[in-house]
């Protein structure tokens, strides 16, 4: 199957536990380069396309419009079903908004996924699955094997939230908590980020994604924001192969913005003590890679 690269780790996980063969596709700012996929679908047939256009994580990207045609139009052509996982489009802070997948598709041949925990309630775990009959009717089967049904009582109260029509005031609460939580970590990553550490500032979604210094060493970094109170993804973890270049997915939504500056401030300081140009052989070993 083809995926992204960098893609959503626990979505590799799955794929990989069910048996799934990974080939990746590069990203850019415009997300995936569908301009890669062709060859890709000729050369290897995939079974399915996994991808996450809008707000991507763990890079926060945005497939454009354009990408966005010329990928329904290949996976049309190859009769190769698309996976949309869109968990992030509701929470834009900026920009236009673009159109689904989904909704740019005329054959049926796109899956929509979403879930109601990023927007609502993160302990809400409900998603949900817009698809052609047949694909839903299977996959409820096979989710019966997992958990038998989901909740009733947490679609009892999703069905409340929004019949009672408190949707609408909801998300424009959480958009304005998180664009402002947004602008901090940006402040703060302009103004503590030292040379040679790039970023992007999303338009919307939870995440930064980082590139960092060929020098930092990657476990000693792990070691040192752990002992300064800082939590980041790996993005390492977000590849089918660990590359060489040094990644960190940082998440703004859980913090006040006070405390996402302290956090990022802390960071850096971290990343200049994992900065070992010429002592290698001082790094701490680690046998698992590390998901804090």
């Amino acid at each position: 199957m083809v995926l992204e690269e960098p893609s959503y780790f626990g979505a590799m996980q799955v794929f990989r536990a069910a048996g799934a063969r990974l080939v990746g596709v590069p990203t850019d700012a415009d997300g995936m380069r569908v301009d890669l996929l062709e060859s890709i679908l000729e050369h290897r047939r995939p079974k399915l396309i996994y991808t996450l256009p809008t707000f991507q994580n763990p890079s926060g990207a945005v497939l454009s419009l354009e990408r966005r045609r010329r990928l329904i139009e290949l996976a049309a052509r190859w009769q190769v079903p698309v996976l949309e996982d869109d968990p992030y489009s509701d929470l834009r802070y900026d920009g236009e908004p673009l159109p689904s997948l989904k909704a740019l598709d005329v054959t049926g041949g796109v899956l929509y996924l979403s879930t109601f925990s990023k927007v609502l309630f993160p302990g809400l775990r409900l998603g949900f699955l817009v698809a052609p009959r047949a694909v839903v009717r299977q996959l409820a089967l096979i989710k019966q094997l997992v958990d038998l049904h989901a909740s009733s009582v947490a679609q009892y109260l999703l069905d409340a939230f929004f019949t009672d029509g408190l949707y609408p005031a909801h998300l424009a609460r959480v958009r304005a908590v998180y664009r402002e939580r947004r602008d901090a970590m940006a402040a703060a990553l302009e103004r503590h980020a030292p040379p040679g550490v790039t970023w992007n500032c999303p338009q919307g979604g939870f995440y930064f994604w980082l590139r960092l210094p060929a020098h930092v060493d990657r476990a000693r970094l792990v070691a040192r924001a752990a002992e300064a109170g800082v939590a980041f993804l790996p993005g390492w973890s977000c590849y089918r192969d660990a590359p060489e270049e040094t990644t960190i997915r940082l998440n703004f939504s859980y913090l006040p913005p006070d405390r996402l500056a302290v956090g990022v401030k802390r960071l850096f300081q971290a990343v200049a003590a994992a900065s070992l140009p010429g002592h290698r052989d001082e790094t701490p070993e680690v046998s698992t890679q590390p998901i804090v």
